[in-house]
Order: C-alpha cells, then sequence, then structure tokens
C-alpha cells in the first residue's frame, strides 16, 4: 500500500520543518522514543506527520520512530529496515511503515520517489507512506528536494 497526502503541515510547522532540517547535523539519523499517543501529545511537525499517517496505517504498537533527511542527496535502491540485525543475522526486520515527508522542494528536474511500479512526483508538504518491505529510490534529479524519512516502529531497531 502506498498513500500521498498534500498539505500535510500548517505554514508555522512547515517552517519549522524546513528550518531544523536546513542544519546538516539535524539531517543525521536518529531516535525519538515514544508512543504514538506520547508523540501526538507533543503537538510537533513529526506529531502532525504521524496524525496523517494513523489514519492508513495501525501505529498503536508503535514505540518510538527513527527520523533523518536527505537534502541534495540521493539514497540508492532500498527496502527501510533494522540495517544493524540484516547485516548480523541476515534478518528482515522492518519499521511499522515508511514515510517520506518533502518538507522543501524548489526548482525540481527530476528527483520522483520510485517504486517497480508507482512514480510520485516530489512537491512541498507532500507525504509519501508505504507498507514495509518496498522496495523504493529516488530517480536522478537537480534542484532543491529535502524529504524527511520517518520511520515508526514497534520494536526499537539495533544501534539506538
Amino acid at each position: 500500500m502506498l498513500i500521498v497526502v498534500d498539505d500535510v503541515l500548517d505554514t508555522g510547522n512547515l517552517e519549522t520543518t524546513q528550518a531544523y532540517f536546513s542544519v546538516p547535523a539535524s539531517r543525521q539519523i536518529g531516535w525519538v522514543d515514544g508512543s504514538l499517543d506520547v508523540l501526538l501529545a507533543c503537538h510537533s511537525p513529526l506529531a502532525a506527520i504521524l496524525a496523517r499517517v494513523r489514519c492508513v496505517f495501525d501505529l498503536t504498537g508503535m514505540v518510538g520512530v527513527e527520523q533523518w533527511a536527505h537534502l541534495g542527496t540521493k539514497p540508492e535502491w532500498h527496502i527501510d529496515k533494522d540495517e544493524i540485525r540484516s547485516n548480523r543475522d541476515g534478518v528482515l526486520s522492518t519499521p511499522i511503515c515508511s514515510i517520506v515527508f518533502y518538507a522543501d522542494v524548489r526548482d525540481l528536474k527530476g528527483g520522483n520517489f520510485m517504486t517497480d511500479s508507482i512514480s510520485v512526483t516530489p512537491k512541498t508538504n507532500r507525504l509519501v507512506a508505504f507498507s514495509p518491505g518496498l522496495l523504493h529510490g529516488v530517480e536522478d534529479y537537480t534542484g532543491t528536494r529535502m524529504a524527511v524519512a520517518v520511520n515508526p516502529w514497534a520494536a526499537k531497531p539495533n544501534g539506538y
């Protein structure tokens, strides 16, 4: 399953997200502890994103989220997973779902989110959420494409 939702954040939360992920250190992968109820109570941009996704994906068992951002980088084709467990044990452990939020898209040529059968054009304030285990990637591009990744997990992945 894959959903696309536009106009996810209000102006204030969108500007907060853009400013936060404009700092290179903030784009590094990190873990945020908390159940869905705890994170929704924070009234943050992350809460607004999760509120949109919970209408389609069951996040009740969530214990926290991984989050990071790409700005000017092109991730290779991959499946979102617990990388350490996969490399160590050969076990595919995936998040409840995967979320890509486009915080800032300007002068973009290319850069579509791709699966083997679907192509989604990024635009500012657009969210793409999809089922676990989906192989995905990004086509080559020029321009500004700030993509924020959020992966809700039912069990904390290794390395955090």
